[in-house]
């Protein structure tokens, strides 16, 4: 073994003395645009290993045997657009006390789009605290390190550009942040142990499945665009997955998540927030479940309701012991959604 570190964490000081240490207590594994290997050390700090010295590494080593069958059959998803190495420096900053507000700005402003995706999706998660961010500075201060750098990711899925001609990637994002605020909102109706930072960051991205497909299968996508419309086939995305014989959007999401490197937390609530739930009052709600409800609910908000899966709607509130009056009382609360997305 070296006597010198291969790498030692930004953080907490940890060294990494072989290959094998890099598998040990580590996360979010993902690569760059500049071809740079970034993970997150176990005590939740972003690190970097310079491009080319991770022969080691292999990208579906956390997937899931249905993902990784999935990601062998797609070529071009080993294409999918790498995050910034910009995005990846201010989230190392972030977690920096010693960051001033000033190389954060520096940092933010070579990319003006992804700042500005920043600011509006961290306002969307604070509007309903009364609170109005103003700078990614006020931001770092007013929300949890871990949220704020999952915030500028999602702001950097944003920026991507898709070949859709029928796929509205504004419309998703609309409903997308609906499903957070949902999940955030129930998170707190039924006094759940969970960060509502978290749950909001989750259920805005429980979909990205198909973000995933609208770059890899750009015609796929807007097939299933247009068959959302169509009054004579109309139902829901899965089912629409299900007709053509696709690939389903939380198995692809699961696959969006490990290239991008989004926690476990959020990637379980991706994978399986359309698994039917059981009802066991002797197991305590989870976010997955939470998300699973909030993604069904949004399509009542946004006056959707041919959208949804009426029979997995159903069997959430069973879980969540809703009846009729008290899911329709609580929809009605979130309609208010529809305007602050």
């Amino acid at each position: 073994m070296n006597a010198n570190p291969l790498k030692t964490c930004n953080t907490c000081g940890r060294k990494f003395m072989a290959p094998e240490d890099f598998l040990k207590n580590t996360s979010r594994w993902r690569v760059c645009d500049s071809g740079h290997l970034w993970f997150n050390c176990a005590c939740n700090s972003t690190n970097m290993i310079i491009k080319g010295k991770y022969d080691w590494y292999n990208p579906t080593k956390q997937l899931s045997g249905a993902a990784q069958s999935v990601f062998n059959q797609l070529p071009n998803i080993k294409d999918l657009p790498r995050i910034p190495s910009h995005v990846m420096e201010i989230q190392t900053l972030i977690q920096d006390e010693n960051t001033s507000a000033v190389k954060l700005a520096t940092v933010a402003k070579r990319d003006p789009l992804l700042a500005t995706h920043v600011l509006k999706i961290a306002n969307n998660l604070v509007s309903t605290r009364g609170t109005k961010i103003e700078s990614l500075a006020h931001a770092i201060t007013f929300i949890g390190i871990n949220a704020l750098k999952d915030i500028v990711l999602v702001a950097a899925l944003k920026t991507f550009k898709l070949n859709c001609k029928v796929f509205d990637a504004e419309r998703f994002w609309e409903h997308n942040f609906i499903v957070g605020r949902a999940a955030e909102f129930l998170g707190k109706h039924f006094k759940l142990d969970l960060v509502p930072d978290e749950v909001y960051i989750a259920g805005s991205v429980a979909n990205i499945g198909k973000i995933v497909l609208a770059m890899c299968m750009p015609e796929v996508a807007d097939r299933y665009a247009t068959e959302l419309n169509d009054l004579s086939k109309l139902g829901t995305w899965a089912d629409a997955e299900v007709r053509n014989g696709g690939f389903q959007h939380t198995v692809l999401g699961e696959i969006g998540a490990m290239f991008w490197g989004f926690p476990e937390h959020v990637t379980e609530a991706i994978a399986f927030h359309h698994k039917m739930p059981v009802v066991n009052d002797a197991v305590p709600l989870t976010l997955t479940e939470v998300v699973g409800l909030a993604n069904q609910v949004a399509h009542w908000i946004q006056l959707e309701p041919n959208q949804m899966d009426e029979k997995l709607y159903k069997a959430f509130c069973a879980r969540f012991r809703l009846n009729e009056q008290a899911a329709d009382k609580l929809v009605e609360e979130m309609m208010a959604f529809r305007t602050a997305a």
